[in-house]
């Protein structure tokens, strides 16, 4: 079963990603601005805030496969309909209703992957991400095939259909885990989401995307405007962060066996640090370059071992957790490069990045504090009211 959540993951995220190398003939075709063309990807997190929450909320109730079923079915609708409408307001219509119905994708595998295996909690997400990174980094690969074979960016959308679909009898064969406690006696959503515990790893969350959608998003124009390298290196510069980023995530698992998960939580977040500033300082091409990947595989444990953390603080829920953990990255995802842009249109992106580095220093004093005791079960996982 946990190769399904690994799937859902990778799946959504390649889907997110075939909007950003999409981009440009979007734009041609639609005639549209860089404002217009922008908001693509805020309605799409938009989306996603929204369908994480309430796909997260109903994985603890409903039947899990229907559930599991109906949001694939509806993805992959949602991503047809997207390729074939004709006019800016109707992809804009439906890259929402696709975000809304398929975001919660990745968030039930997660729940019925925690809930069947539960001491796997670390290891498995960690994995989980590993897939994440794998589908950003083979969206812009499928994207750019259709360019060279001399196919539209409607193409990617259709193609990606078809691998949701794919996933549809492997849901419908799977053995999925029922709904283990009746409703009255599973946790009330308002202790949830007033638990301190909760709301500390949302903050977290929240930051994180700030280091990592936040900075990666601009990486490529703050290589081409700032340093003025060829397009082909701008644009090979999140690919290389992608890389450490997946190499970082497939090395975290075999590191648990080993390794505390505080551990490799600081001193990944520490060694992130440390690459972004070499990264602000040095000033040739290709050490910033190398730099672009340490900062990928340093940052790469972060994400799994926090949102392991806030998971394990209500194992009965692991649905509604998760729904909620994952609309603050989906904030995260919408504030920080709109934020960031900003600013650097005042300060530019060089200097936009010494925030990024301001804040990994306040995320890292504030997790070596906050880690430094070990996260206990909510003692009202069986409260009845």
């Amino acid at each position: 079963m946990p190769y399904l959540s690994f799937a859902s993951n990778f799946m959504w995220v390649m889907i997110i990603g075939i909007f950003g190398p999409s981009l440009p003939a979007m734009i041609i075709d639609l005639d549209i601005s860089y404002t217009r063309a922008g908001l693509f990807f805020t309605v799409l997190s938009l989306g996603s805030l929204v369908g994480t929450s309430l796909g997260g909320y109903a994985s603890d109730y409903i039947n899990r496969k229907i559930l599991f079923s109906s949001i694939a079915l509806m993805l992959s609708a949602g991503l047809v309909f997207a390729g074939l409408a004709p006019t800016y307001i109707l992809i804009i219509l439906f890259i929402f209703m696709l975000s809304v119905a398929g975001s919660p994708s990745g968030i039930v595998g997660q729940s019925i992957m925690l809930d069947m295996f539960p001491e796997k909690r670390e290891r498995y997400l960690a994995i989980q991400m590993f897939f994440s990174s794998l589908g950003s980094f083979c969206a812009p690969l499928l994207v750019a095939l259709n360019y060279s074979s001399g196919l539209s960016w409607r193409w990617s959308f259709f193609e990606t259909a078809g691998i949701v679909i794919l996933l549809l009898p492997f849901i419908l064969l799977a053995y999925l885990p029922k709904v283990r406690a009746q409703k009255h006696q599973r946790s009330k959503l308002i202790s949830i989401l007033s638990d301190r515990r909760i709301q500390l790893s949302a903050l977290f969350l929240f930051l994180y995307m700030s280091l990592d959608i936040g900075f990666s998003y601009w990486l490529a124009e703050y290589f081409s405007s700032e340093l003025h390298a060829s397009m082909k290196i701008s644009s090979a510069g999140v690919s290389i962060f992608l890389l450490g980023m997946m190499t970082g995530r497939l090395t975290t698992p075999r590191l648990l066996g080993a390794v505390k998960p505080r551990k490799i939580l600081l001193f990944g977040l520490a060694f992130a640090l440390a690459s972004l500033s070499v990264f602000l300082l040095a000033r040739p091409v290709p050490v910033k370059v190398a730099m672009v990947f340490f900062y990928g595989l340093g940052l790469a444990p972060v994400f799994p071992l926090l949102m392991a953390r806030g998971t394990a603080v209500f194992p009965d829920r692991p649905g509604t957790v998760s729904g909620f953990l994952f609309a603050s990255v989906s904030l995260g995802g919408m504030v920080f490069p709109l934020l960031f842009g900003a600013v650097a249109e005042g300060i530019g992106i060089r200097r936009t990045y010494f925030i990024v580095g301001f804040i990994a220093l306040g995320l890292l004093i504030a997790l070596n504090r906050w880690t430094a005791e070990r996260p206990q079960p909510s003692k009202n996982i069986h409260d009845t009211g």
